[in-house]
């Protein structure tokens, strides 16, 4: 049994996100045996029937919708040299379209067939398999409190105060990466100094934390400093010149990382201090670093990391010669935690595991086994990785193409008006949107109910995987009505990189489709159907298209079912002034119910398939309102660093602070589940389980 997330989380704990979780399965259901490419199967005289045919759909927007459309040959060819150099070139702000005349709204096959998969993959208890190990988790926890789960281990790398890290110089010879450590200073391996200190030394070039808009992190090399003095355990210099012959020591200065991030005055950064190392040691030995860690440092560079200089895009810090900080390790072991400043990140390090922890460490080896074909591979067909053949026992194909087709959605009538802006020319400036964060752990990782969702025992991307916690499934973003106002309050305040422009369709805006299938078994068409009986239920709406944190791309898709018989279809070629195409209409079709009973059978589970609380937690995410309260959208919210007004989350203007945890989505409606069952307990070989009434 998986770790489960808190039924019902603290008031004074809970969080607010405009996203949610649908909770992961205990396990993977599997397939029905996959038919031949090489024939259609009859629906009757079959152990297992099989049917062909298509659904014809009409989507209906119920919110603004928008997605981006590609650039067109001219506007390509235009920026063709700064995409040759890897540079960005601006967003193009149409809607996807085709026809070049027209320009009306296309919502592409492949949008469409992606949200029904992610559906399938929910209701079908389908692997997790979609999962980038690539991205490696780091944090920093300076400031952190004591309650902080954090804390310690920020500590237990870098030591109280920061008494494990050094300083040395960066040094490359072919893919290989060492450092060597600098010269000590006062029996320090680094001293700090003030930026009032070096203000007043008037050194050529160099910004301070003042200059706020200009604000980065500089070295300058050939600086001298002295007078050197204790402060609350920290060594400072008092005396600085870029004259090389003023003071004692010479070295280099770096000025501190970037303390402004996101600040919008200088009093919001606290820190004012920068580091003095001196030369290299020519009697040290060069310490190598570990290439996992290189690797994993380059694949958590920060957005700023990547943006601005004097960081390498690819690499970072990472540059031959550079000063850089690190943690000593321990007699003949590689580095492994390094950075630009003292106070730098270190990686997430799991029980049990030596590198950087990704998301994919937390997710369960029985949800994520390629050797089992779910249903969501049987009608979408699968890729499996690169390496999968090294993986996979023989009789397990790589590869197999789905079953299902889907067209792009063509534009046919429209209520109040194509275009949000009631002018296709108009374009729209959005509230900006920062990427996902899955490192805020107290909304990715499941906090179980041992937690009590308090601050100092939150499970953290550290805590052992997979025993102690798990991610939290899969994410989609709540409704929230259908008149949306998602304009940029002050676009003039913000920076150009932030943000953008786009021009959505309005609510009421219907578009035609076709999903094509081929050979589907009665469960397999069950679960699409299954689908597409809550899209086109009142109650309910499917997402799609960018701006779902903002409530954009509620859609609501109506659909028929049309049944081919194949044997009808080819033995007979017109059917009076028609081609015969052996289709019939299924008035009342009831495969969903089929599929509903398949997958109880599975799962071993009695009473309503609505009723397994994975599948109402994805239902009340679903669930639509045109009109939702006050309250309603409260509940659905991005928290903010600083909130000046009520309601708030906490005491704090900063409502990350005390790391308030993200109910489930039953627990937000109110709707009480019975808390998880408790972890069994061992005593010398004897396990124990204990209940609570």
């Amino acid at each position: 049994m998986i770790p489960k997330h808190i039924r019902r989380v603290p008031k004074d704990r809970k969080a607010v996100a405009p996203y949610n979780f649908i909770e992961l399965p205990d396990k993977i259901v599997k397939a029905q045996p996959l038919p031949s490419g090489d024939r259609y199967y009859p629906d009757k005289n079959s152990q297992l029937p099989r049917q062909t045919g298509r659904i014809e759909c009409t989507l209906t927007t119920s919110s603004p919708l928008y997605t981006r459309c590609g650039l067109t040959l001219a506007q390509f060819s235009f920026y063709q040299k700064q995409l040759r150099e890897g540079k960005e070139v601006p967003d193009y702000p149409d809607f996807f379209y085709i026809d070049l005349q027209t320009k009306h709204p296309v919502i592409s096959g492949s949008s469409l067939r992606g949200m029904m998969r992610t559906l399938v993959e929910i209701i079908s208890f389908s692997k997790i398999d979609r999962v980038s190990e690539h991205q490696k988790f780091f944090f920093r926890a300076v400031a952190a409190d004591d309650e902080d789960p954090l804390k310690y281990e920020y500590r237990k790398y870098l030591g109280k105060n920061g008494q494990n890290v050094k300083a040395g110089y960066l040094q490359q010879k072919d893919d290989q990466w060492s450092i060597c450590p600098a010269m000590p200073i006062d029996n320090a391996p680094f001293v700090w100094v003030e930026e009032e200190t070096v203000k007043f030394s008037k050194i050529p070039g160099l910004i301070l934390m003042e200059q706020l808009s200009d604000y980065r992190p500089q070295y300058f090399e050939e600086i001298s400093f002295g007078d050197i003095d204790t402060i609350n355990n920290r060594k400072f210099a008092k005396k600085v010149s870029n004259n090389c012959s003023a003071y004692k020591y010479k070295g280099v200065l770096v000025t501190s990382g970037n303390m402004l991030e996101g600040a919008t005055s200088v009093s919001e950064q606290k820190r004012k201090n920068h580091c003095l190392i001196r030369e290299q040691d020519p009697d040290a030995t060069p310490i190598p670093i570990d290439k996992d860690a290189v690797q994993d440092y380059r694949n958590a560079l920060t957005a700023f990391q990547k943006q601005n200089p004097p960081f390498n895009p690819d690499s970072g810090v990472l540059e031959d010669g550079r000063p850089v900080f690190y943690c000593q390790p321990k007699g003949g072991e590689p580095v492994r935690l390094f950075g630009q400043s003292p106070n730098f990140r270190i990686p997430y390090i799991p029980k049990s595991k030596t590198r950087a922890a990704s998301a994919i460490d937390f997710i369960p080896e029985n949800l994520k086994d390629m050797t089992i074909i779910d249903l969501a591979d049987t009608i979408f067909g699968w890729i499996r990785c690169e390496d999968a053949d090294k993986k996979l026992p023989k009789g397990i194909d790589k590869q197999r193409a789905g079953r299902v087709f889907v067209s792009d959605a063509k534009y046919k009538t429209d209520i109040n008006g194509i275009w949000y802006t009631g002018n296709q020319e108009s374009t729209v400036i959005p509230q900006i949107l920062a990427s996902p964060k899955p490192t805020t752990f107290q909304h990715y990782l499941v906090q179980p109910e041992e937690t009590k969702a308090d601050k100092k025992n939150l499970k953290h991307y550290a805590s052992k995987p997979v025993e102690e916690t798990v991610i939290r499934g899969h994410k989609l973003y709540w409704h929230k009505g259908s008149n949306l106002d998602f304009k940029h309050p002050n676009p003039k305040d913000a920076s150009d990189t932030q943000l953008t422009e786009i021009k959505p369709i309005n609510k009421g805006v219907t578009f035609e489709f076709t999903i094509q299938f081929e050979n589907l078994s009665h469960i397999e068409l069950g679960a699409l159907m299954w689908v597409l009986d809550i899209a086109q239920n009142d109650n309910y709406r499917l997402k799609l298209g960018m701006g779902k944190p903002l409530g954009m791309g509620a859609v609501k898709i109506e659909s028929e079912l049309y049944l081919s018989d194949r044997h009808k279809r080819y033995t007979k070629l017109f059917n009076g002034k028609s081609w015969e195409t052996g289709e019939t209409l299924e008035n009342k079709p009831d495969y969903h119910r089929l599929f509903e009973n398949y997958m109880l059978e599975q799962l071993q589970q009695t009473g309503g398939f609505k009723e397994i609380p994975r599948i109402r937690m994805l239902l009340e995410i679903l669930k639509w309102e045109e009109n939702p309260s006050k309250k309603y959208l409260e509940q659905r919210r991005y928290m903010e660093i600083e909130r000046q007004q009520p309601p708030r989350i906490g005491d704090d203007e900063n409502e990350y602070n005390q790391r308030p945890v993200l109910p489930n989505p039953l627990d937000v409606m109110g709707i009480k589940l019975p808390p998880s069952p408790p972890k069994p307990k061992k005593d010398n070989g004897i396990i124990i389980v204990t209940t609570h009434q």
